[in-house]
């Protein structure tokens, strides 16, 4: 079975590549919030990442839907886009929490 006779397929009478796409849309509110509110950087960082996750999604569903090839190479360059981006941030919330270092005197026990 194809990707496009999948996302064809009929539930809840409709196509089931649109209530995909409905519900990655629908997650994004609370993700939204997610990010406004905090109260960690990390909270935002996550609720950040998953906005970006339901953009490459959503690009990819469409990109299939409409038989659209020029969707599908933006999703992978927006992509690589994403994962530099949350590596620097990664990197950058690494660096602002303090760092317990041990010292050689120091036993686990």
């Amino acid at each position: 079975m194809s990707p496009q006779q999948l996302l064809a397929l009929d539930i809840l009478g409709a196509p089931a590549g649109w209530v995909a796409l409905g519900l990655l849309v629908a997650t994004v509110l609370p993700a939204i919030l997610r990010t406004a509110r905090g109260p960690e950087e990390a909270d935002r960082a996550i609720g950040a990442d998953h906005v970006f996750f339901v953009l490459v999604a959503s690009l990819a569903l469409l990109g299939l839907l409409w038989q659209r090839p020029l969707l599908l190479d933006l999703v992978v360059v927006v992509t690589l886009i994403g994962f530099i981006s949350a590596l620097i941030l990664g990197r950058y919330l690494g660096r602002s929490q303090p760092h317990h270092a041990a010292t050689p005197g120091d036993d686990a026990e």
